[in-house]
């Protein structure tokens, strides 16, 4: 996997950006956002750095993978320059050179070496759509998120190396709740995420299908709203 720290020498600058995936592009696979990253900066012009060795590539850590099929409002990356670079002419550049599902929103210069980001980002933030068989009552709606979050354990089923294993993913869900609009139970969440341990989105949808009978299990829709840096002190975005 290229998502790795980056090396401690030899680096002239820095760039942290932000993107959205839009609807058009939810289908990119992560492998193939790498490599429409690498073409987008070849198209701008970046004064790329690249890796030693046999196949050198440029050094390019992303944050969380996000899977496929989901939009996002806020994805992160950092890119490794040769030289320096002007950031809002830069920003327009690589702006420019984006295909469509793709979004360049912020571009910010980081003044130090940092851990990767996959490293850093902890949590994510997501908004879930899931239409209704029927209408139904607004305590049936609670009692849905309550019966969830009282839970000491929630398993969920995970393939391995080794064949399928239990998770206990209870202790990596920070924040649940929901909502009625129009045909839609609308439901937020926030969850742990990164290297640490990873609650998906898909499961947290399963376990409220199967517990609310009111709900749809085709149809739905999943956005991530954000990722954050989670500690003692709170959470901030990646570009705070």
């Amino acid at each position: 996997s290229r998502n790795r720290s980056l090396p401690e020498v030899g680096w002239v600058m820095l760039i942290r950006l932000k993107y959205s995936k839009t609807a058009a592009g939810r289908f990119i696979s992560h492998l193939d956002m790498l490599r429409t990253f690498e073409r987008i900066f070849r198209r701008a012009a970046l004064p790329l750095a690249f890796s030693e060795g046999f196949n050198p590539h440029p050094k390019i850590s992303f944050g969380s993978a996000l899977a496929v099929g989901i939009t996002s409002d806020a994805e992160y990356l950092d890119v490794e320059l040769q030289k320096e670079i002007e950031p809002d002419k830069t920003l327009e550049d690589i702006a420019r050179c984006s295909p469509g599902g793709i979004n360049i929103l912020e571009l910010k210069v980081l003044s130090e070496r940092q851990r990767s980001l996959n490293a850093q980002i902890n949590m994510a933030s997501y908004e879930l759509r899931i239409p209704l068989t029927k209408e139904p009552e607004e305590e049936n709606v609670r009692k849905l998120f309550k019966d969830l979050l009282d839970k000491k354990n929630i398993f969920v089923s995970r393939e391995g190396k080794r064949g399928i294993k239990q998770v206990d993913i209870r202790q990596g869900i920070y924040a649940l709740s929901g909502a009625i609009e129009k045909n839609e139970l609308v439901v937020y969440m926030e969850v742990q995420t990164g290297s640490e341990g990873n609650v998906r989105p898909e499961e947290i949808l399963l376990l409220l299908v199967k517990n609310g009978e009111f709900l749809e299990e085709k149809g739905f829709q999943i956005n991530r709203i954000g990722l954050f840096i989670r500690d003692a002190k709170g959470a901030r975005t990646p570009l705070e």
